[in-house]
């Protein structure tokens, strides 16, 4: 029997093209190439349909609150008048049941005043993508003629960071390049004066992996990177910008679950809604190949509720209570959750696996509960009777157990009971 599942969050790709070409883009540049054939833009129709259904969802699950994402491609491609649009329909149709909340995601190259102005209006905060240092940057986000993005993009940041209408400067996603250096990237994001970043894992899996990954575990590329920003991160004086991961893992190795996607046992209460209706699971499942996230579902004809009923919004929705054996067994599986859903893909075994940065995720994880309980009175230590887990006993000891075939908790599409 399927679960009654409910949604609190849209990610709206309101456009389906984009300026830039960013070379780990999951949108255009991995397994999937379905915006080929979608519209470019989204509706007012889809608009309207869209929110009439987001009250009658809210009603049915008595949701108070609902967060609007205003995603891509790249959305400032769109003028102006559709997000003044929008948002005065979800005022009117919204009224008093239900309060919406409105975010945007964008590149920056486009961001003017203007918008700024625009944005502030209609109460939408901004998060801009930038990938720390300069050369980094341009070497993954680049246009359609291959030239670099990052001056456009910082002249964006400036401009939104400097702009008497936004009540808030925007918040920074940063792509992990590997090949990069911590401390210079951390260093360089702080003196943009960036207040708030997160920084992401470059999506893959098991059929495409990411660069740098050995599964052997002698190499962890990903977790010495962070280590190393996390402890510049965690030694600078202050002012310094707040780091998202950072501060859920330390939440989590004490027992308090604010995690988003990445970590956590909290379920994934988002939906997509792409340029021409259809109803799907998380963008970054297209990664795992052509036409993945098409679950027949558009927001013209079904409902929310019966989106959420298809086999991959369950297993996205539940994907931190829905785990293989490894990750049931795994003492720090309460803080990773598992890993993000589209890096535990395989053609073999469907989402049957740990993540593929499951190495880099239990050291990353095992350093900074070290740091967290080195900071802690001892008789708070005591009191909570938290002791540390020593990163290369766990290794040895998960890679002993294995992954076993045994009672698989997911199949490729479908959830075992």
């Amino acid at each position: 029997m399927k679960e009654r599942l409910k949604c609190q969050a849209a990610i709206l790709k309101v456009a389906s093209r984009c300026n830039l070409n960013c070379d780990y883009c999951y949108m255009y540049n991995l397994a999937d190439k379905s915006y080929l054939g979608q519209p470019k833009f989204m509706s007012g129709k889809i608009v309207e349909a869209l929110i009439n259904e987001v009250k009658n969802h809210c009603l049915l699950h008595g949701i108070k609150h609902f967060e609007f994402i205003f995603h891509g491609g790249e959305p400032l491609l769109l003028s102006p008048d559709f997000y003044i649009d929008f948002v005065e329909t979800a005022g009117k149709v919204l009224d008093s049941v239900v309060t919406p909340g409105f975010s945007l995601q964008t590149n920056g190259v486009l961001l003017t005043d203007k918008w700024c102005e625009v944005f502030a209006s209609l109460g939408i905060r901004v998060g801009i993508s930038l990938d720390g240092l300069p050369a980094i940057h341009d070497a993954h986000r680049v246009d359609h003629q291959g030239r670099g993005s990052y001056q456009a993009t910082v002249k964006g940041l400036k401009i939104a960071q400097e702009s008497a209408y936004l009540k808030g400067v925007p918040g920074v996603l940063t792509v992990i390049d590997v090949d990069s250096d911590p401390v210079e990237t951390y260093h360089h994001l702080k003196s943009l004066g960036i207040r708030h970043v997160n920084f992401l894992f470059p999506d893959g899996n098991f059929d495409y992996l990411p660069k740098g990954i050995d599964f052997s575990g002698e190499k962890t590329l990903y977790a010495d990177w962070l280590i190393s920003l996390f402890d510049t991160w965690l030694n600078d004086a202050s002012p310094k910008p707040e780091i998202r991961l950072f501060r859920q893992v330390m939440q989590l190795v004490l027992g308090i679950d604010n995690g988003f996607e990445y970590w956590g046992k909290r379920r994934n209460e988002f939906i997509v809604i792409e340029t021409d209706g259809s109803i799907e699971a998380i963008g970054a499942l297209k990664s795992c190949g052509e036409n993945f996230t098409k679950a027949g579902v558009n927001i013209l004809s079904a409902s929310l509720d019966e989106a959420l009923q298809t086999d991959l919004a369950q297993i996205y929705h539940l994907s931190h209570e829905k785990l293989c054996s490894q990750c049931l067994n795994c003492p720090v599986g309460e803080v990773c959750g598992g890993g993000y859903l589209p890096h535990r893909f395989g053609r073999n075994r469907g989402f049957n696996n740990p993540s593929v940065y499951c190495q880099d995720l239990l050291k990353l994880i095992c350093h900074i509960q070290h740091s967290v309980l080195d900071d802690l009175p001892e008789e708070l230590l005591e009191s909570i009777q938290l002791e540390k887990i020593d990163y290369l006993e766990l290794r040895n000891d998960l890679h002993l157990s294995g992954i076993t075939d045994e009672n698989p908790v997911l199949e490729s599409f479908g959830i075992k009971k």
